[in-house]
């Protein structure tokens, strides 16, 4: 290469590189996307108690907030008054919950209570099975909606998930 010819290599290389460290490509069609939400001054809906929240399509459900997770799961009328509990956290030993003090209220005021949860020990996580007691054919028949109240998970006072009961 000649001496000539090397200052313009140079500059040909240089405005190459200048050229493809500049954006120049044509706009993206959406906007980029934030790694996390923005914080939230309030806990979200699912997290806070409820004294009438909205009859639930699904048969599960899930509570988030106070450090803990719930997720239940009703099959519906035909499985009683027996629900499927998972309790998740990171930070809280859920061990010593027992759910006993659970309670099922309907939309005609009637209450049904549980027995003692059956989930096995856990730690972290658990998972078992929620049952009430009483006349459930009776409490059920005719009902709009249930109601299960659950008290002392996590840092929340009661979390209130709902079903509807009828179609």
């Amino acid at each position: 290469m000649t001496r000539r010819a090397r200052p313009a290599v140079v500059a040909l290389a240089a405005l190459a590189a200048i050229g493809a460290c500049s954006n120049t490509a044509a706009p993206s069609a959406s906007p980029p996307q934030s790694a996390s939400p923005p914080p939230s001054a309030s806990p979200p809906p699912s997290a806070q108690a409820s004294s009438s929240p909205e009859p639930a399509a699904s048969t599960t459900q899930t509570s988030e907030g106070g450090q803990v997770t719930v997720v239940a799961t009703w099959p519906g009328p035909d499985a009683g008054a027996a629900f499927d509990i998972t309790l998740d956290t990171h930070s809280v030993d859920l061990d010593a919950l027992d759910l006993a003090d659970a309670v099922l209220p309907n939309d005609r005021g009637e209450t049904l209570t549980a027995i003692p949860w059956d989930a096995p020990n856990g730690g972290h996580h658990r998972e078992g099975s929620l049952a009430f007691e009483g006349d459930v054919a009776r409490f059920l028949g005719g009902a709009d909606w249930i109601e299960l109240v659950l008290t002392g998970i996590g840092d929340l006072p009661e979390r209130t998930l709902r079903w509807e009961v009828g179609a």
